[in-house]
């Protein structure tokens, strides 16, 4: 099972640009009529913006569950400075526990694996770009997948 959400980042990163750009133009035409006051208004709220964008944690999320093993791929869609992809990878009898947080609107998935030294917890991957059909999909893909481990 494959399970992605590439579309839909394509349409939040193309909508965060044009929001940023138009800010960006509105503070420089404030700066262009010499009205300082509404330029730094316009640059608070650019900052505003991309501080809150960061505090989203959106992410491009790709996972997968074929060849026996458990395969998400992911990177934040709002970076400002460089891409970091993250990889998680493990095999499927691995999975000991995974848990979908949901706090002030936005869905954070963490997962635990037993390994030969105990329990390693990855650190929480964000699914709050992910319609919730998405995340229950992904929900039903790993309580089988846990099911299958007992």
């Amino acid at each position: 099972m494959e399970i992605s959400n590439q579309n839909r980042s394509k349409q939040i990163k193309r909508t965060f640009n044009l929001i940023g750009i138009f800010i960006v133009i509105v503070g420089l035409t404030f700066l262009w009529l010499k009205n300082d006051i509404a330029f730094f208004i316009a640059a608070g709220i650019f900052a505003a913006y991309i501080g809150l964008a960061q505090f989203a944690n959106l992410c491009y999320l790709n996972f997968s569950t074929s060849n026996g093993k458990v395969i998400i791929r992911y990177y934040r869609i709002t970076s400002i400075l460089k891409r970091e992809y993250e990889s998680i990878e493990f095999p499927q009898q691995f999975l000991l526990n995974f848990q979908i947080e949901k706090s002030m609107g936005f869905s954070d998935l963490k997962i635990a694996i037993k390994t030969k030294r105990g329990i390693a917890e990855y650190p929480s991957i964000s699914l709050s770009a992910m319609s919730k059909a998405e995340i229950e999909q992904i929900s039903q893909a790993l309580t089988e997948i846990k099911r299958n481990n007992k």
